[in-house]
């Protein structure tokens, strides 16, 4: 019997719970089925990769899950692909991306709004302009790693395929 090493036991475990759950959950399995979130083609899995990167740079924590089964059913992108990409955001990173989106946002808002959004008073609306600056910059990040995302997994899939057919 060949030794396993610790992630390959993880990996028979995930199986296991997985098999258990679609058991239990069949017209829910059936369905992401029917719509292509399951299925395992090098397009369907990098439409999923970019569905993952954008889900997960924006500020949507608590509705990730829905969010990417919807884009995957939409896109038909692979869902167990989005989700795990989507682990970039996890709670050590939010702070930092939350704080940089607010920071790209503000650096491109502000010279736009400043201007025009003074009160009679000379203050800003603050909680607005912090608001769009924040969803501007998520958007600003999360767009073009979302493409990059897309094309870097479709290159690695070609150079894959070509390196099994060599």
């Amino acid at each position: 019997m060949e030794r396993m090493y610790r992630w390959q036991r993880k990996l028979v475990g995930w199986r296991r719970q997985g098999r258990i759950w679609a058991e239990r959950h069949p017209r829910t399995l059936q369905a992401l089925e029917r719509v292509g979130c399951l299925r395992f083609e090098r397009p369907v899995i990098a439409r999923g990769v970019a569905v993952g990167l954008f889900v997960a740079l924006t500020p949507t924590v608590g509705f990730q899950t829905l969010l990417m089964l919807a884009f995957c059913a939409l896109l038909r992108g692979n869902f167990l692909a989005a989700f795990a990409v989507s682990w970039i955001s996890n709670p050590l990173t939010l702070a930092p991306l939350y704080f940089g989106y607010y920071l790209l946002g503000q650096r491109v808002v502000e010279p736009l709004i400043n201007p025009l959004a003074f009160f009679s008073d000379g203050s800003l609306p603050v909680g607005a302009l912090g608001a769009v600056s924040f969803t501007l910059g998520s958007l600003l990040v999360a767009l073009p790693a979302a493409a990059a995302g897309y094309l870097a997994f479709t290159w690695l899939g070609r150079i894959a395929a070509a390196r099994r057919s060599a």
